[in-house]
């Protein structure tokens, strides 16, 4: 005997669309099982793009780690490029206030007294430092009136002065180097 087909209806015998918990029941039977499957293409293919973002993230660290090695590798290169800039760059400014400094050597060298002499001189871009040693009161003070008229230096200043028995008188001067001064009419 063959078996008969039996069939089980648990949500009930009535219009099941008619009440509001079986419109909900229908909606999610039906379009319910759209947005799940919805859902997991969507979870399906993020899953699958993951791989190939963790394959492209790889390939950036590599990148960075490579290029940071040939900048390491090239620091020295460029440092040593920039000292040479900067040299050349000061070189540059000595070069083109060389005659302004040949003719204030030139100056100083004419203009002094035979008692004075400089211990040291120093010229930077915009100053004059001179340690100097004058025999008598008539050559120091004909020295500082020299400098004080020469159109190259201005702010002619005296400092550290000092009587020497053996040595006559120790002074400073400092001067800035700038703009020839117009005379005065």
């Amino acid at each position: 005997m063959p078996a008969s087909n039996v069939s089980i209806n648990l949500l009930g015998k009535e219009d099941f669309t008619s009440t509001p918990s079986g419109r909900i029941i229908s909606w999610a039977v039906t379009y319910g099982r759209y947005i799940m499957i919805g859902t997991e293409i969507v979870v399906l293919l993020a899953f699958a793009s993951r791989f190939s973002l963790d394959r492209k993230l790889t390939d950036l660290k590599e990148a960075i780690t490579q290029k940071q090695a040939i900048l390491e590798a090239n620091s020295q290169l460029e440092q040593s490029i920039k000292n040479l800039q900067e040299r050349i760059a000061k070189t540059n400014v000595l070069y083109k206030d060389q005659d302004k400094l040949v003719k204030l050597l030139e100056f100083i060298q004419t203009s002094l007294p035979p008692d004075v002499h400089l211990d040291t001189l120093a010229i930077g871009v915009d100053k004059l430092s001179a340690q100097s040693v004058a025999g008598t009161n008539q050559g120091f003070s004909q020295f500082l009136a020299l400098l004080s008229r020469n159109k190259q230096l201005t702010h002619v200043e005296i400092g550290d002065v000092k009587k020497g028995p053996l040595t006559g008188i120790e002074f400073q001067v400092v001067a800035g180097l700038g703009a020839e001064k117009t005379e005065k009419k």
